[in-house]
């Protein structure tokens, strides 16, 4: 194939689009077309792809992210994201790799080093557009049940990570893997940009909002076993500190708080935590008010869990899970009579309305 390109121009001289554009050109039936660069990531280029049936319409909406020793990308680290991705393949609340037998660029890889991952293109945006969103509509915080939406969504991603499922169709769970190892690995970059919404289903936990999936594994690494905190840990606490983060609708940093003691004896603990929580609960001892009285104290008190200052104190996946899932479950909006807006903010129709605006109608 390089040598075909040679003959045309130096390959050299060819922007990398051009390049991808000759490899797809090269496929007869041509099942993949090239709609354009996307972004440039940190450790290679983004492109959009769409998957053609032999009629020529559009199957599948693909991101291709690719490295190219060229243009000092991270090939090496793409290798790896690769290698992750295909152990978490079937996992709903991971972006969903995919790959073609019959890739045009199969060659690549020989002719200029190349290394380039296809994955599910998710249509809904980011969850920090989505936050920037909901503040430009003059939100302040969101709905108590849209929070516990949210959360079982990044609970489920770090179970996908510790144990990945062999079904696609059913979402993660810890259920029967209590004597099961998990795997260690942690993501080392979950933040609002890497979490990305999907669609919304009929029912269940996705029938309000949609799915929210973990992407980008460029700095995802597998903690030995042994070593504190585990890799689960780590996840946990990132969980921690993007709720809060969202709970604070904060898009232009992360959370950072003061540690204090927080006493969760609510939650089954016998003795109080350190946790750096002053700024999603408040610090009593410094006479500072409960800076979001409006938001249910158990959320708070698990996500203050989640942040503990020591690893020990964090609490279990399981635990998270069976917290967070009776929750969304079994919470109503008659759960919160006495917030402000009350029952009527916390009404599916309110949730599907904040979905509506901050989502669909700004796409």
């Amino acid at each position: 194939m390089l040598r075909q390109l040679r003959r045309r121009k130096p390959q050299t001289l060819l922007p990398q689009s051009a390049l991808i554009q000759e490899y797809f050109d090269s496929d007869a039936q041509g099942r993949l077309t090239l709609e354009g660069y996307h972004a440039k990531g940190g450790q290679a280029s983004v492109y959009k792809v769409k998957v053609r049936a032999q009629d020529g319409t559009v199957r599948r909406s693909l991101v291709m992210k690719l490295a190219d020793p060229q243009r000092n990308s991270d090939v090496a680290g793409l290798r790896r994201e690769k290698a992750i991705l295909r152990k978490l393949r079937y996992c709903k609340h991971i972006v969903t790799l995919r790959t073609d037998p019959n890739d045009p660029l199969a060659d690549a890889a020989s002719d200029l080093g190349w290394e380039w991952i296809y994955m599910d293109e998710l249509e809904n945006g980011t969850l920090t557009t989505f936050m920037q969103r909901a503040k430009e509509e003059g939100i302040e915080r969101l709905p108590n049940r849209m929070l516990w939406f949210i959360f079982l969504c990044l609970v489920r991603s770090c179970i996908a990570l510790a144990w990945p499922s062999d079904n696609a169709d059913k979402d993660e769970t810890t259920k029967g893997l209590e004597n099961v190892q998990p795997s260690g690995v942690a993501h080392n970059d979950l933040h609002g940009d890497n979490l990305m919404f999907g669609t919304i289903v009929d029912s269940g936990e996705h029938g309000h909002i949609p799915i929210l999936k973990l992407i980008d594994f460029g700095l995802a690494a597998k903690v030995p076993r042994g070593r504190e905190p585990t890799g689960e840990q780590q996840n946990i606490e990132d969980v921690g500190i993007m709720m809060a983060t969202i709970v604070g609708l904060q898009t232009h940093r992360k959370y950072v708080g003061e540690e204090i003691e927080v006493d969760l004896t609510e939650l089954g603990y016998d003795e109080k935590i350190v946790s750096p929580a002053s700024r999603i609960l408040g610090d009593d001892e410094n006479d500072e008010p409960d800076p979001y009285p409006d938001v249910e104290w158990r959320l708070r008190l698990i996500i203050a869990a989640c942040m503990a200052s020591d690893p020990k104190d964090r609490p279990s996946l399981s635990e998270l899970e069976h917290w967070v899932s009776d929750k969304v479950h079994n919470g109503t909006a008659k759960d919160y009579p006495t917030r402000p807006g009350g029952r009527d903010w916390e009404t599916n129709e309110s949730i599907r309305e904040i979905i509506q605006r901050c989502i669909h109608d700004a796409s």
